[in-house]
């Protein structure tokens, strides 16, 4: 699975450790800045799926948007 340039591995700790390896996939690309549709489309996904899971990894970590993600995962590395 190609994850856009974007090292998140599932043996790091914190914040990574509380997501599933479908959540880090879609992490990943969000942090990329690719839109939800595309990331949908490239991992297979319905759209929705992709809402219902960044929805899932902001809960996880305590975040409410993207910019917020991108600091909390780079912050756990």
């Amino acid at each position: 699975m190609r994850q856009h340039g974007t090292s998140l591995q599932a043996g790091g700790s914190g914040a990574m450790q509380r997501l599933t390896p479908a959540e880090r996939a879609v992490a990943a690309m969000a942090m990329q800045g690719t839109p939800y549709k595309l990331i949908a489309r490239s991992l297979d996904k319905s759209p929705a799926t992709v809402r219902n899971q960044l929805h899932m990894i902001y809960q996880k970590l305590g975040v409410s948007n993207r910019t917020a993600l991108i600091f909390a995962l780079h912050a756990d590395a």
